[in-house]
């Protein structure tokens, strides 16, 4: 036992081993908690204060009948009118409702055919939706994200969410305490903003964010257990706080809340925060929810640089380089999708692919972009697609006809608003040379005509 314990730190988001163990003491409070958790009901799972009234019809066990949760569904659409949008309460009711649906339609299922069903070969529990996990010929060790114990898949039947990527042991599927990182994201819908928003530890009372296993800081028995490792091993259950084993207290840099070594493996990962104030790329420590959540926020462009800190572009030239491009890009777009000849050639499709959102909107990145941005792989990417697409208007009949003459100088030279030698009105939308618009000291000729023309039709 502890010594499948003492391999479960894996390293970030690849999941690998490394060579650092936690304290003895660490060691034996992740192997008491696993007793502790295993034995939590449904009833135990993060259900908000206010609903406690309401567990004995909500929540209910696995020998629950039909009209049970026909009467649990009701329950649950009346109370989340009754609630305020983005309550604990409300999340909490329609994460739940979801789950009695699905159970709901397996009972239904089985009623109407019960030879031909088959067992579910998915779950539902706290937003996860688990499968079984297939086994693969990996040469990393898989470990369980609810009792971090080591998931044989020869001799273990386990499963694994398929939005999130929670592994867990059969045994553990119903003791499962974390909210899926799909459903937190969804509902979150856009990273952290805040730098390591840390609450502190008396703010949680001395307890785990997550499984709320006390955080002991005793050294005492911590150095006893280092002495007497057996503790770890039998799984001895103390009575007295005082006779706890430590517990270390790992912070998150993303969440700013603590974890036990059971629910934070030191896997690391660059904080979007970080990067979006300090430019900072530097991984952290996260905890496991977080680092689920950051995955699966990783190339979803939710961060907005122009509303969050428009002041980056000024200070990294990277950024700056990127960002013009990306405007050359969307003026380019508009060319493309009106010509025949470039939806043919299926341009747009084949070099853009599923980065499409790049130029869709110039303001919006995801934390790949950023991380691709510092790496200067993002500027080769989008200067290869900016070449194909420039190619492709100055060489079209039909995209080059759509050119600009300069009004000021008279210059038989076709311009576009792409053009670094170019700037656009911004009220008619006309196209100028720069050294043109700013000798007629940035007076557009055109906007001037329109008004003349308009204030000799309202005298006549």
């Amino acid at each position: 036992m502890m010594e499948s314990v003492q391999g479960r730190i894996i390293a970030s988001a690849g999941r690998e081993i490394t060579d650092n163990h936690p304290v003895a003491a660490s060691l034996s409070s992740s192997s008491t908690h696993s007793d502790e958790i295993s034995t939590s009901s449904e009833i135990s799972q993060a259900i908000p204060h206010g609903l406690i009234r309401e567990q004995w019809q909500l929540v209910l066990g696995q020998e629950a009948s039909m009209m049970d949760l026909q009467n649990a569904i009701e329950l649950c659409r009346k109370l989340v009118l009754e609630y305020e949008e983005g309550s604990s309460e409300r999340k909490w009711i329609v994460r739940h409702l979801v789950e009695l649906r699905f159970r709901l339609r397996e009972i239904q299922d089985v009623a109407e055919d019960p030879e031909g069903v088959a067992p579910p070969a998915a779950r539902v529990i706290l937003g996860h939706h688990f499968v079984t996990r297939q086994i693969l010929n990996v040469t990393t060790k898989q470990y369980c994200d609810h009792c971090t114990g080591i998931i044989w898949s020869v001799v273990q039947a386990s499963y694994i969410c398929s939005d999130c990527s929670f592994c867990v042991h059969h045994k553990c599927l119903n003791s499962v305490l974390r909210v899926c990182a799909h459903v937190v994201a969804t509902e979150r819908k856009i990273p952290i903003e805040d730098i390591c928003p840390e609450v502190g530890l008396a703010e949680q009372k001395y307890k785990c964010a997550e499984c709320s296993i006390p955080l002991t800081f005793n050294r005492h028995t911590s150095f006893l257990l280092m002495n007497e490792p057996f503790v770890a091993c039998f799984r001895a259950k103390p009575t007295r706080l005082e006779e706890l084993p430590w517990t270390e207290a790992r912070l998150c840099d993303y969440s700013g809340l603590h974890y036990c070594p059971t629910c934070h493996w030191n896997n690391t990962s660059p904080i979007p925060a970080r990067i979006v104030h300090n430019w900072d790329f530097i991984p952290r420590k996260v905890g496991r929810a977080s680092l689920q959540e950051l995955i699966l926020l990783h190339d979803k462009p939710v961060i907005d640089l122009e509303e969050h800190n428009p002041k980056l572009f000024a200070f990294v030239q990277k950024l700056a380089h990127v960002k013009k491009i990306r405007v050359d890009l969307y003026h380019m777009k508009k060319y493309l999708t009106e010509c025949r000849l470039a939806a043919a050639e299926k341009i747009l499709d084949n070099i853009s692919g599923s980065r499409r959102y790049l130029l869709q909107t110039p303001e919006m990145y995801s934390v790949a972009d950023l991380v691709a941005v510092e790496s200067g792989a993002l500027h080769e990417f989008l200067n290869k697609i900016y070449d194909a697409f420039e190619r492709h208007i100055r060489q079209c009949q039909i995209c080059s006809g759509k050119g600009y003459l300069c009004e000021v100088c008279g210059n038989n030279e076709v311009i576009f608003p792409f053009d670094d030698c170019s700037i656009p009105c911004r009220k008619c939308n006309s196209i100028f040379h720069r050294v043109c618009w700013l000798r007629k000291n940035q007076t557009c000729i055109k906007c001037i005509r329109l008004e003349m023309r308009r204030s000799r039709e309202d005298t006549s």
